[in-house]
């Protein structure tokens, strides 16, 4: 005889659960679980590979490579190659580790990579360099080697011998923005110094890596700035120079587009509504299933 709304059957006085009962337990399990992936914000499937997420700070961006701050972040691994497409090419780094964060105000890259050497004095030798890559457009994404004659790149160009000059400066006032340049470009080899919302560079060398911080107002963008604001994902490349392998110009190791995710509050929650909804949704069919299995 059925009891308790038809979820259990006494049977040789014992309750058992009827199907019903059994098809609401499955569904209020399911509910829990997606509930709990929700406002945890647990996505149930993985981004790319080569995606460059931001991760959102309560706090000041930090400036310094060494911070504690960035094990916050999520660290995305990017594989590099040497540069063939314009002559002399090049380029011995195989791949660097990026962080990136915001703070609402302003953004932060740290890249760092292997290299055993410190080439950070003017020279014979090239100094050490990277940069960072941007689309002045992301919507209409241009070729990965410096732009395209319509469409253009905004570059970020930091040089380890131009940091340490500007620190330096001769016993003077140090310039701490010495090392890096704004830049823009419209094909390979065709980069100029271009006014904008310029970004600024901070470096450490470990005796094994160099770890250096990108940092830049966040901004609509214009002319010679990429736009790099929230809700507003875009894509990013990268490039290194070793001067101990005589690397300059078009020497260098290069990286292709990969993806920049902005997170913001908007997109989590309609992220975990998604989660809720797929879960409600498969709850639904298993329900259905179990009600059938298991009917009598």
């Amino acid at each position: 005889m059925p009891a308790s709304g038809g979820f259990y059957t006494r049977a040789g006085g014992q309750l058992r659960m009827t199907a019903r009962g059994r098809a609401v337990s499955v569904l209020a399990a399911l509910l829990v679980i997606g509930i709990s992936l929700s406002f945890l914000n647990v996505p149930l499937a993985s981004s790319a590979a080569n995606a460059v997420t931001v991760t959102h700070l309560n706090e000041a961006v930090p400036t310094d490579p060494m911070s504690p701050v960035w094990d916050k972040a999520q660290e995305a691994d990017i594989p590099l190659s040497s540069q063939q497409i314009y002559q002399p090419g090049g380029g011995t780094t195989r791949g660097v580790k990026v962080r990136v964060v915001e703070d609402g105000q302003s953004v932060a890259f740290r890249v760092s990579w292997a290299d055993d050497t410190r080439n950070d004095t003017l020279g014979t030798i090239p100094s050490d360099a990277a940069a960072i890559q941007l689309p002045v457009d992301p919507s209409h994404l241009p070729y990965q080697c410096m732009g395209q004659s319509n469409n253009r790149v905004n570059i970020w160009q930091w040089k380890a011998a131009l940091e340490r000059e500007g620190e330096s400066n001769m016993g003077a006032m140090a310039l701490e923005n010495a090392g890096i340049r704004n830049l823009t470009s419209n094909g390979i080899c065709k980069a100029v110094d271009t006014p904008g919302v310029d970004p600024q560079a901070k470096s450490f060398h470990d005796g094994k890596e160099w770890h250096v911080v990108f940092y830049r107002k966040l901004s609509k963008g214009g002319a010679g700035t990429a736009p790099l604001v929230l809700g507003n994902n875009s894509s990013v490349a990268f490039a290194v120079w070793n001067g101990a392998r005589g690397e300059a110009r078009g020497m260098k190791a290069v990286s292709t587009w990969n993806s920049l995710a902005f997170p913001t509050l908007e997109q989590n929650q309609t992220g975990n509504l998604l989660t809720l909804g797929l879960v409600v949704v498969l709850s639904a069919g298993l329900v259905a299933w179990t009600m059938r299995r298991f009917a009598s």
